[in-house]
């Protein structure tokens, strides 16, 4: 019997996997014309019950609609507003044009770093941008979920978030920017990211959903 290869994900590489009734597709990106998002239009397309479904990964990764959606479902989200000029500092600002990478996001800590920042993201007032006003206390922060997991949680409400937020757009991997004050954690936006980018204990968390499909891998596959 060969030895199992100790290899991980490859750049782009696209894994789906069998788990309880449906098929869960694992991509760097879901989003809108990736491969990710072709292979879940595809399977459903051939009536497979495929997740995450096409159309929550494109809520899930434009901010205002994520944002709404997450909140109808009874999740705690950052209050946001849309504009084409105007922002209270300090405040995260997203971008909303078609070019804008899904999750990026810029802090402004005063308003005229604000207005050179709104600047760059509208395109000099071509497209609106989505921002989050920030309170005193809070802070920005950043976790990459594993199917509603995460590792090494800094903060106490952070795994009750990612199970939250899993558990409504079922995206296997996924970057979530979240805004934290004590224990209170609130969703601010998703995103994709590269397998180079996980941790070595989000690699393993992943690697466990991963070795039912592994199992089958021959030395030279």
């Amino acid at each position: 019997m060969r030895e199992k290869r100790d290899r991980f994900l490859r750049q782009d590489e696209i894994v789906t996997l069998n788990l309880e009734d449906s098929t869960h597709v694992v991509s760097e990106n879901h989003f809108y014309k990736s491969e990710g998002y072709y292979a879940l239009v595809k399977n459903e397309i051939s009536g497979i019950n495929t997740l995450p479904r096409s159309a929550d990964v494109i809520d899930a990764y434009i901010v205002p609609i994520c944002l709404e959606k997450a909140k109808l479902a009874g999740i705690d989200v950052s209050e946001w507003e849309v504009s084409y000029s105007y922002v209270t500092a300090p405040c995260i600002i997203y971008g909303l044009n078609y070019f804008a990478t899904p999750g990026e996001f810029t802090i402004a800590r005063e308003a005229e770093q604000a207005r050179e920042i709104i600047k760059h993201v509208t395109n000099n007032g071509k497209y609106p941008f989505c921002y989050q006003s920030l309170k005193p206390g809070e802070e920005v922060r950043t976790a990459n979920m594993v199917f509603g997991k995460t590792a090494n949680a800094k903060d106490a409400g952070l795994p009750v978030l990612a199970k939250q937020v899993y558990d409504e757009f079922k995206i296997p991997l996924a970057s979530m920017t979240y805004i934290a004050s004590g224990d209170r954690c609130k969703l601010s936006s998703l995103g994709p990211v590269r397998y180079t980018k996980l941790t070595k204990d989000e690699k393993t968390l992943l690697g466990g959903y991963l070795n039912r499909k592994w199992d089958s891998f021959e030395e030279g596959s």
